[in-house]
């Protein structure tokens, strides 16, 4: 991907295929600033499955506004590094509990974190948790094709013409008179 590509909000949500809504609410919470890069496509991505996200143990109200938790902030960092990072393969996995999160990059990593020691003696960090899977190293494999082929720009607005009658009806024009 070409060093310095800027996104407008729009074709971040266009590119992390979200409505554009999204975008603006992830600008409006902090999350994304404009101008946008190419790593604001995986965090909205991953913006959008946290902030609907809601812990087994901590219902909370739909219909009032929340600000983002220290568990989302953390997830959301996490994940624009992973971008960047050198060791991110199509394996890195994004793990999020309400207490940590985890990015592991291989295979080999991944089972150690959800193994528990092999004689049984210490528990997995997942044990008897509620735990997210994302499969950020996928989205970020096919992040520069995906860039690649999204418009820039936001879509035009187009103006929307008032319906019926184009000229002012005249007093002897009215219906019903003669």
């Amino acid at each position: 991907m070409p060093p310095g590509t800027v996104l407008s909000a729009n074709a971040v949500a266009v590119a992390a295929d979200v409505e554009r809504s999204w975008a603006y609410r992830a600008i409006k919470a902090g999350v994304l600033s404009e101008p946008c890069f190419p790593a604001d496509v995986i965090v909205l991505k991953v913006y959008r499955v946290l902030s609907q996200f809601v812990w087994p143990d901590k219902p909370r109200q739909r219909s009032v506004k929340h600000d983002l938790d220290t568990w989302q902030l953390t997830a959301l960092n996490a994940t624009r590094n992973a971008v960047t990072d050198d060791r991110t393969t199509p394996e890195t996995t994004l793990y999020v509990l309400q207490s940590a999160t985890y990015v592991e990059h291989t295979r080999t990593d991944r089972a150690q974190l959800e193994s528990s020691a092999p004689d049984g003696a210490q528990a997995s960090p997942l044990d008897a948790q509620t735990v997210l899977r994302l499969p950020i190293g996928r989205w970020i494999d096919g992040l520069e094709a995906v860039v690649a082929r999204t418009p820039r720009s936001a879509p035009r607005r187009v103006a929307v013409k008032p319906q019926g009658r184009k000229t002012p009806r005249r007093r002897d024009d009215s219906p019903g008179q003669k």
